[in-house]
């Protein structure tokens, strides 16, 4: 097993993403590639071969090494090139670990300060690729698909033969199946593969925890933007240790926390707050939640989608505790929460959902959910975004909304989860009428409410929400009387729906006209001259001015042409085609 040690170990990480280098044909890597820089290859000498920091190898053995070429001290350089001999060599020499560590070492040498395609490079490349005995699993095969030469692939599988020959393969293979090595390698992800990695350290590589923590506490400091961040990735993924963290005192963390809170750049608040998530959380039970609680609160206002996810991202993980604080969260979230609910940003609204859910489950059977609870309130305001949210065009929206609909149900016993997971699942008008009759009879004065948010989705960009909207409406009329519904709102919604007989979607303009006959239906009962209007232009069959109050049918909708969701196309299990 190679020790490899931990004060040299983030060197790898420090991304330079203010470089490019070229690649074949022309093409270039953008920034965030991660290069060998001098304490790379003191963490690498340290760690193979066993604690001396060695000169940097001669220049006829560096022309050896890269060109596969027996050790010439006077080697030309016009000397031609073997590319198939020397990949052969580097996985000959890879199969001795002794050997291989020592090579690496003199690789790592040749390659600091070079910018381009080096034969380094590509020599590293091979060693890592010939490393695996048969007997070895491969858990840190070359993922990253990139020109193998490239300083970001070779330095990704140094890092991945490094920690594998340190017996620390649970990190490799974490970091695999969460795509973690190709975050790391990528112009815009680079920070969240630190993160990972970070993660995938404190779960399976604990033993280094401490060293690599002090090594980074300078580099906050590092007056290159790219270093520091990267320093800012690992120790925020490091804070979920609790052992790493008493390293330094708590105060001390929470300053530095509060301080990147602050920052002007939106990165640096992002990760001052899963920073600080991730200080409050990593004991049993939830901390400082008089610094964290207006910290996330203040996010979920953020134009960023990274901050508001990573904020929604901490509430739910604080949700999911024991000892959560469950009625403080249910307050502050109770005017926050409805209009992330709608929010334009697929990801931001699908989180949003499944917060409101978790919130909903962990206060079951509480107080706060009975007839006056402050949750009870919420549930009933977010109860039409979530049956309208069923018809997302975000399948994890869609989702979403369907397990915050069951927690609901069962928080407050209302006994629909049949007909909720019907209307999910199959877009059912029959099951959504027996959910609106029910609505109706035990909120009746929630049904004006209910309209009104129903009606701010006839005007959704989304043809599948219109029509949604248009039909949740006509269902809601049919089961209301007069007495829950006001003249006001009656010539509203006739409004609304007359304007969508000119929708460019047809099955939207065939749902308003239903929903407008049942509007004109309810409203004709208080002879109000406007309806009189609109029944003539709707044309109503059966209607005739001498029948006071004519039956009240059900509206009859046809079927929705849009694709719905289910758990057999989500799991591709739609059988034969």
């Amino acid at each position: 097993m190679v020790i490899v040690p931990n004060t040299r170990f983030v060197s790898l990480l420090l991304a330079q993403q203010g470089s490019e280098w070229s690649l074949p044909g022309g093409q270039s890597r953008g920034p965030g590639c991660i290069v060998v820089c001098m304490d790379a290859i003191h963490f690498v000498s340290l760690g193979l071969v066993g604690g001396g920091l060695p000169a940097p190898p001669p220049a006829g053995v560096l022309v050896a090494l890269t060109w596969g070429l027996p050790t010439s001290h006077q080697a030309p350089s016009h000397m031609p090139r073997a590319p198939r001999a020397a990949a052969e060599l580097w996985r000959s020499l890879s199969r001795n670990q002794r050997v291989n560590g020592q090579v690496l070492v003199q690789l790592l040498w040749a390659l600091k300060g070079t910018a381009g395609p080096q034969p380094e490079a590509l020599a590293l490349h091979e060693m890592a690729r010939g490393t695996c005995s048969p007997d070895t699993p491969k858990v840190w095969a070359p993922s990253y698909q990139g020109p193998p030469h490239s300083h970001a692939s070779c330095t990704v599988e140094a890092l991945k033969a490094l920690l594998t020959g340190d017996g620390s393969r649970m990190v490799v293979t974490c970091m695999e199946q969460a795509g973690g090595w190709r975050r790391l390698v990528g112009a815009h992800t680079h920070l969240e593969g630190v993160l990972l990695l970070a993660s995938a350290m404190v779960a399976h590589a604990d033993h280094h925890l401490r060293g690599l923590f002090a090594d980074l506490l300078p580099r906050l400091h590092s007056t290159d933007d790219a270093q520091r961040l990267t320093a800012m990735a690992f120790f925020t993924g490091l804070l979920q240790s609790q052992p790493t963290a008493r390293l330094l005192r708590e105060e001390v963390i929470l300053k530095r926390l509060c301080t990147w809170q602050g920052d002007p750049e939106p990165t640096v608040r992002w990760l001052g707050l899963l920073g600080l998530g991730h200080l409050a959380l990593n004991r049993r039970k939830v901390r400082h939640m008089s610094t964290l609680l207006p910290a996330l609160l203040v996010t979920l206002g953020e134009g960023d989608t990274r901050l508001v996810g990573a904020a929604l991202g901490v509430l739910r993980r604080v949700l999911l505790r024991p000892q959560a604080p469950v009625r403080l969260l249910s307050a502050e979230l109770g005017p926050r929460l409805p209009p992330l609910l709608d929010d334009a940003r697929d990801s931001v609204r699908a989180s949003a959902v499944g917060l409101l859910g978790t919130l909903v489950r962990r206060a079951r059977g509480r107080l706060w959910v009975g007839p006056r609870g402050p949750l009870r309130k919420l549930v009933l305001q977010s109860l039409v975004p979530l049956l309208l949210r069923l018809h997302d065009p975000s399948r994890d929206t869609a989702e979403s909304s369907e397990w915050t609909l069951a927690c609901c149900d069962q928080a407050l016993r209302w006994g629909l989860l049949e007909e909720m997971v019907t209307v999910a699942h199959y877009n059912s008008p029959g099951a959504l009428s027996q959910i609106c009759q029910r609505l109706v009879q035990w909120y009746p004065s929630h049904v004006p409410g209910f309209l009104s948010q129903t009606q701010g989705y006839l005007r959704s960009p989304q043809d599948r929400l219109r029509r949604a909207a248009a039909v949740l409406i006509g269902f809601l009329v049919h089961h209301s009387s007069l007495s829950c519904v006001n003249q006001d709102l009656l010539d509203s919604l006739f409004q609304d729906l007359g304007q969508l007989q000119s929708d460019p979607e047809p099955s939207v303009v065939a749902a308003a006209q239903v929903s407008c006959q049942q509007v004109a239906l309810l409203a004709r009962t208080q002879h109000c001259p406007h309806c009189w209007r609109l029944l003539g232009l709707l044309r109503l069959p059966h209607l005739g001015q001498h029948h006071a109050h004519p039956a009240r049918l059900p509206p009859v909708y046809e079927d929705s042409p849009f694709q719905h969701w289910s758990l057999a196309g989500h799991w591709d299990c739609s059988g034969p085609g």
